[in-house]
């Protein structure tokens, strides 16, 4: 049996009725960029088999799309962050056409790049090692911006947690530098491109598209990865200042929800059902996502 068809007969009713429906037309989805392999060689042409609707997808800091969303210069139908403020700025804005729904999940890993001259000391590498290698004056950190992007922010509430788990006061300063530090912050997109390419040393990110890049990871203690809902008060500690706004981390879940005035309402519904859905949630482990956890936002 082909791919496809086992999809579509595997797919809930609902999202094949939609899928009928909506034949002729597309679903626009905007989704965090960490998450573009899964989306575009995973979860978006399967959806299309399952139900012969296209998707057209939109890739960008999380944040940036929320605030792009309420502001009204991003037109979209469905909306997949990681972490659930952004998903608390679209639902507060009234543009939300129900909950948002937890689909996945991932943690904070280190990875770092075959190419740098680190690599083989981060092979090696053993509980605190990690540590003095981002202290080395050499040492080249790559992340996002905090400003526009959740996984930005969660490098710099990663490197907090660290600095008090492993006692070591003013590290996470003395490695990241000021928030907005133009030597260490990339587009999303290109991050993990760059460390490909060897231009950065290592970066905190999310171990989900770090497995997608079949890149080497070293993984985190739970109380530094920002896996563990069980661990949020401790978490917690950890905060910015963005905008004006004191902001601290919480467990790290991906959310999907539908929006109103989506221009194809029925496929929305069926692309979060299909995520939120056995198919969907096969594409999301095969691409090393955990489980949604929590409830819906």
């Amino acid at each position: 049996m082909s791919v496809s068809r086992r999809l579509l007969l595997a797919a809930p009713l609902a999202v094949a009725a939609a899928g009928r429906a909506s034949a002729a037309g597309a679903v626009t989805v905007a989704y965090a960029g960490s998450m573009g392999k899964l989306m575009d060689q995973g979860m978006n042409p399967s959806f299309g088999a399952a139900t012969g609707v296209g998707v057209h997808g939109i890739p960008n800091g999380a944040l940036a799309l929320a605030h792009l969303i309420t502001g009204g210069a991003l037109k979209a139908d469905v909306f997949v962050p990681v972490s659930a403020g952004p998903a608390k700025i679209v639902e507060a804005a009234g543009l939300a056409s129900g909950k948002a729904v937890p689909v996945a999940s991932t943690s904070m890993v280190l990875a770092y790049s075959p190419t740098s001259k680190f690599a083989a000391q981060f092979a090696a590498a053993k509980g605190a090692d990690w540590t003095r290698i981002f202290q080395d004056p050499g040492f080249r950190l790559g992340r996002t911006d905090p400003t526009i992007d959740p996984q930005g922010q969660y490098v710099l509430f990663a490197l907090q947690l660290a600095e008090a788990y492993y006692n070591l006061p003013g590290f996470a300063r003395k490695v990241a530098g000021p928030m907005l530090n133009p030597a260490q912050v990339f587009a999303e997109p290109s991050l993990l491109a760059r460390l490909e390419a060897g231009q950065i040393d290592a970066t905190l990110g999310y171990k989900s598209a770090v497995v997608s890049q079949k890149l080497p990871f070293i993984e985190l203690p739970d109380a530094v990865n920002l896996s563990n809902p069980a661990l949020k008060a401790a978490y917690a500690k950890a905060s910015l200042a963005v905008k004006g706004k004191i902001i601290h981390p919480s467990p790290l879940v991906f959310y999907a929800v539908a929006l109103k005035g989506a221009a194809n309402p029925k496929a929305a519904a069926a692309y979060v059902s299909f995520l939120a859905g056995p198919d969907g949630q096969a594409i999301f482990k095969r691409f090393g996502y955990g489980p949604g956890k929590g409830p819906s936002v």
